[in-house]
């Protein structure tokens, strides 16, 4: 016969004190890796699909609409210009804390790509839709999605 839930709860819990280490290493993927060594270069790196002929940027390790495998040799430099496609005012930070100064992100389509490249706008006070934004670097990059400061117009 199977324990009941009230049998379950009726039972006495026991409580062992002490560390569980846990260490890990995150790895950004074999795509995303080179995406991000580009970008410490000042470069936006795109993969495009042979079979579909549609460009990824972000760069993807298989086509989203084929699942055809992207190899390294399908990679090139896209933009750095695009067009705003939609953007968004930004009032509240990750926790919803009201921000000292609101800023704007926007949804960009990267000349070269068929994908919408999302990211915050910069040095522009009124966004338009359809406008042309470039990409703007940090000065100290080293490797991550940040070495992007932004792009503006």
């Amino acid at each position: 016969m199977l324990p009941t839930k009230q049998d379950q709860h009726d039972k006495p819990t026991t409580e062992v004190k002490g560390g569980f280490p846990v260490t890990f290493h995150y790895t950004a993927g074999i795509a995303m890796e080179k995406f991000y060594y580009g970008l410490k270069d000042q470069k936006l790196l795109a993969n495009t699909c042979d079979h579909c002929d549609f460009t990824y940027l972000p760069p993807r390790f298989f086509c989203e609409d084929c699942f055809a495998e992207l190899g390294d040799e399908n990679y090139q430099e896209v933009g750095p210009s695009g067009e705003l496609l939609s953007f968004s005012e930004v009032f509240v930070d990750k926790r919803g804390d009201l921000l000292d100064s609101p800023y704007f992100v926007g949804l960009i389509k990267v000349e070269g790509t068929n994908t919408k490249f999302f990211h915050r706008l910069v040095n522009i006070d009124k966004p338009e839709i359809g406008m042309t934004v470039k990409a703007v670097w940090e000065d100290d990059r080293s490797g991550s999605y940040l070495d992007l400061k932004g792009f503006t117009s």
